[in-house]
């Protein structure tokens, strides 16, 4: 095997293993759920949420701010709960979860809802573990990254509450970009809070259903002379 034959082989080898490192720039997808990703620098994240309404009375939002803060840990729990047992996909079910979020939320003549709604009132006392990394909220607090609502729409049709018929959850997306000189491990909390762009509106409590990431490739390795 000649020199440069041998040349091109290991540089081939080295970028390969490169690409398996740093991700290669290509999209994947994360299971449901505020699970971590990783975030090499100038890399960014799509990260796909589901919200419900926190305020009962008032409206549902038109559109939504970049999150600032988390649930109380019992709507946390309720999340949970509405994830993992699939209740958004039902608009039955889905308004049943929230009758509990605004019950849990102590809102005073919120309709009581059934069996459902007791079910996800009950799972509240158990507030979900973060995983492994830093929140995306304290990254962008501390600089580390940027966050940027690129979508936000209601689910399904508006239903009759009380004396008004609106929207109660919506689906969004959230765009992540590490703008520090650092891969950083990162994750969504569930129970996100994202404020009204209307003051007046709901403040939208959501969590992650699938993050897409998007890393820079690495510079390619050099091959050695011909």
């Amino acid at each position: 095997m000649t020199t440069s034959r041998m040349a091109r082989i290991i540089g081939v080898c080295s970028l390969a293993l490169a690409l398996l490192v740093f991700g290669g720039g290509a999209a994947f997808a994360q299971s449901s759920g505020a699970q971590s990703f990783t975030l090499q620098p100038n890399g960014t994240a799509t990260i796909t949420f589901e919200g419900y309404c926190t305020n009962f009375g008032q409206k549902f939002p038109t559109s939504v701010q970049t999150p600032n803060a988390v649930a109380p840990d019992k709507i946390r729990g309720a999340l949970a709960y509405i994830q993992s047992n699939n209740l958004s996909a039902s608009a039955d079910k889905a308004l049943e979860a929230q009758y509990a979020i605004w019950q849990l939320s102590g809102a005073t003549g919120s309709p009581a809802g059934g069996a459902d709604a007791k079910a996800v009132v009950d799972a509240a006392s158990s507030a979900p573990a973060n995983p492994q990394g830093t929140s995306v909220l304290d990254a962008a607090k501390a600089g580390q990254v940027t966050l940027t609502v690129a979508s936000w729409q209601p689910i399904g049709d508006k239903v009759t509450i009380g004396a008004a018929s609106d929207n109660f959850y919506g689906r969004g997306t959230l765009t992540v970009k590490n703008v520090s000189n650092e891969a950083l491990t990162l994750y969504m909390p569930l129970g996100t809070l994202f404020p009204p762009a209307t003051a007046g509106d709901q403040t939208m409590a959501a969590y992650s259903t699938k993050a897409d990431v998007s890393n820079p490739q690495p510079a390619s390795q050099g091959t050695g002379s011909q």
